[in-house]
């Protein structure tokens, strides 16, 4: 049974898009604080944690990227969602990396958000499963991409042409990835 997201913070510099992703989650029984900046956001968490940290890439006074290790150093738990409208496969890779648990694209479904959450810290809370996970550092590229496909592929519902293009690739360029990753 997947746990229920109760708590989360919104770090988006864009206050209609942060106001109205707050409201959404409310009416969903979430308790949902917002921050305008990257610093308003990590102060915070310092005095009342969350289930869920949803950031913004792009913003004015510091990159969500640049951030993401300080807000896992205080949320350790927390499933932490990288927000872009600009997103692609090194971005992917590159939050992923930095502690983004995933990344989404804007506008994002407060349904969406919060199924894609629990499931996230539901895996956090699973036991090992029979593949073991790789020390830190020794991700492979290929596996990064991987799930970054996949990732892209799921929020697509399975649509190659779509998934690529929230990969900012080319659909056939997908499709000979996939069938070079086994996909």
């Amino acid at each position: 049974m997947t746990r229920r997201i109760e708590t989360a913070l919104l770090v988006d510099d864009d206050d209609a898009f942060r106001t109205t992703l707050q409201g959404a989650l409310r009416r969903r029984g979430v308790v949902a604080r917002t921050a305008a900046t990257i610093d308003e956001g990590l102060v915070a968490l310092e005095y009342e944690p969350v289930d869920l940290v949803v950031i913004d890439y792009r913003m004015p006074r510091g990159d969500g990227l640049s951030a993401l290790a300080k807000y896992r150093k205080l949320q350790p738990d927390a499933a932490i969602v990288m927000l872009t409208g600009f997103g692609d496969i090194p971005l992917a890779v590159a939050a992923m990396r930095e502690g983004a648990d995933t990344l989404l694209s804007k506008p994002v479904d407060a349904d969406k958000l919060l199924r894609e959450a629990a499931s996230l810290r539901e895996r956090q809370r699973s036991p090992p499963s029979a593949a073991p996970t790789p020390p830190p550092g020794s991700l492979k590229l290929d596996d990064l991409e991987r799930e970054a496909i996949r990732a892209a592929l799921r929020e697509s519902g399975g649509v190659v042409a779509t998934a690529a293009k929230l990969l900012g690739i080319d659909r056939r360029t997908l499709q000979r990835k996939l069938k070079k990753l086994g996909g």
